[in-house]
């Protein structure tokens, strides 16, 4: 068992390995739907020696259920809408922004399970919907009509929406029961990834729109963001889990979005106006701010905010 300065450092490189990969992707410029195709397929190989570790440690354990399994395939196709969206958003606005947008999803999230569960919302979504709203009229830069980045803040939205369904078909999906009989979190992330590639992959050739990687560089640069994007992420979250609570792991995950931001302008030159990084800043409240309330309103024992960690919650993923 690690202790929880290691469990709050491990998510922290966590944290700033999700922003990278938004940074690599930003770097590679290549077509969205092919980035998220390669991105996802290559990830599988890396991560089925974990999953098969994980397998193996839970001799006399039951298997993870036929509902899970799909569940994770199915989850994997919101996924690659996600991914595919999230790309084309860092393609027109930059990874910074883009990965503040994303955490729009922590609203969305309550919102589903308000229309296909009937729970209603918890009250003070009244107040987080129109400041994260404002939030990102101003990154969209409402404030200067000239420069409005509508397309590329619309596909960052649409991002938020698909991660959003991913979680809620995790959560969904998830055996009921004590911890010791939920499925490895790293084999069902193996299953994702490799539905979420599989689905992008014909998507991008259906429209013509598959590109192979150019040479040794174009390989490695791919390579590179699966390994920083998917195993180490997810890696360093799971291990991090174990050890410091829901609540810290859902605001440190937060970080993800400063150190996009500050990559984006060490490595770009890509400086968000005044108004813009309070949009940003607006957002990020917002995020937190519903992190806090559905936390309290469980009581303070609500479940983990990590995709791979495949538990039910009412979250931010966040993630990326």
């Amino acid at each position: 068992m690690i202790t929880a300065s290691r469990g709050v450092f491990l998510m922290v490189v966590g944290t700033l390995a999700l922003a990278s990969s938004a940074a690599m992707i930003s770097a590679i410029d290549g077509e969205p739907l092919s980035v998220a195709a390669w991105r996802c397929l290559l990830a599988v190989p890396m991560l089925l020696p974990l999953a098969i570790w994980e397998l193996c440690r839970r001799t006399g354990q039951p298997r993870p259920s036929r509902r899970t399994l799909i569940g994770a395939l199915i989850a994997g196709v919101a996924l690659g809408v996600d991914y595919s969206f999230y790309n084309t958003s860092i393609n027109m606005i930059g990874p910074g922004i883009a990965t503040v947008l994303i955490n729009v999803q922590i609203v969305i999230l309550p919102l589903i399970a308000w229309a296909l569960e009937g729970v209603r919302p918890m009250r003070q979504l009244a107040l987080i919907i129109p400041l994260m709203l404002a939030g990102v009229a101003l990154t969209a830069g409402a404030l200067d009509l000239g420069g409005l980045q509508l397309t590329g803040v619309l596909a960052g939205l649409a991002a938020g929406t698909g991660y959003a369904l991913y979680l809620a078909i995790i959560r969904r999906t998830a055996p009921r029961g004590p911890a010791r009989s939920r499925p490895a979190p790293f084999t069902i992330l193996s299953l994702v990834c490799l539905s979420a590639g599989i689905t992008t992959a014909l998507t991008a050739t259906g429209l013509g729109r598959l590109e192979v990687p150019a040479g040794l560089n174009g390989w490695g640069a791919m390579l590179a963001l699966a390994f920083v994007g998917q195993v180490l992420t997810y890696l360093c979250f799971n291990v991090a889990m174990t050890a410091i609570s829901e609540t810290a792991s859902s605001t440190l995950m937060l970080l993800s979005a400063v150190f996009a931001v500050a990559l984006a302008a060490v490595l770009f030159a890509d400086i968000p106006s005044a108004w813009q990084l309070l949009g940003c800043a607006m957002i990020i409240a917002g995020a937190w701010w519903t992190a806090m309330a559905a936390r309290k309103r469980a009581g303070g024992n609500a479940p983990p905010t990590l995709p791979a960690d495949n538990s039910q919650q009412s979250q931010p993923h966040l993630p990326r």
